[in-house]
């Protein structure tokens, strides 16, 4: 018979992926449910066994996309791509060095941040089930690789950057029904919805698009 539910958590989270302007990030979360069939003022409606409301919030930092070398500056020896006559000779070449990645020692960690509201309801001695969810996320700080000018360095690797947010947003639904055919044959029917919108709300200065691979077999195609 409880009636009120509170959870806190909070996580602090560091990552050898960005360097040391932003290698730690803190991330809390609460998550609350109030249990109105355990109150007084509902037990007069007998057809509903079960009725709780929650909400909750939080955020959580991810690293997954972010090369580990992200943050440096490397450079590579090659002498088919970095080669010149340093003594002139006109017979041997000497073997360098070239730019192979360009760091980005202020990257950020991407940070998604996660609220909904729901109701969970039992009805009629459990032979209805119903599961309502309003959500929304919104990710800051994405990180992606913008392709850089060919004057920078043809072989070198452009790095992750932070450029762009965005909010995915929707209402998931669930009915369940139980019942039984007879004494000894039960059956669940179970029917899901969901309403989803995703939408870009920012990109950084200068950019005015950025694309990826496809995934799944979705290839998406932009005008630029």
């Amino acid at each position: 018979n409880s009636r009120y539910f509170l959870t806190a958590v909070l996580r602090r989270d560091g990552s050898s992926r960005f360097g040391a302007n932003s290698r730690y990030g803190t991330f809390p979360a609460f998550s609350a449910a109030w249990r109105l069939s355990s109150e007084d003022f509902m037990k007069s409606v007998t057809f509903i066994n079960d009725l709780k409301v929650r909400a909750g919030w939080g955020q959580m930092g991810n690293s997954n996309n972010v090369d580990p070398n992200n943050q440096y500056s490397l450079y590579s020896s090659s002498i088919g791509t970095a080669a010149y006559d340093i003594s002139g000779s006109n017979n041997a070449v000497a073997e360098g060095f070239y730019r192979s990645r360009i760091g980005n020692a202020d990257a950020r960690w991407e940070t998604a941040e996660t609220s909904n509201i729901g109701i969970d309801a039992s009805l009629l001695n459990g032979k209805y089930e119903v599961q309502l969810d309003f959500w929304r996320k919104d990710t800051k700080d994405l990180l992606f690789q913008v392709p850089i000018p060919a004057v920078i360095g043809v072989a070198a690797a452009a790095p992750s950057v932070n450029i762009a947010s965005m909010r995915n947003q929707g209402i998931d639904i669930q009915l369940i029904n139980h019942g039984y055919f007879s004494k000894k044959v039960k059956y669940d029917i179970t029917w899901n919805s969901s309403f989803l919108k995703n939408e870009i709300t920012y990109l950084a200065p200068n950019i005015t698009y950025f694309a990826g691979n496809g995934y799944r077999g979705i290839n998406p195609i932009r005008n630029a």
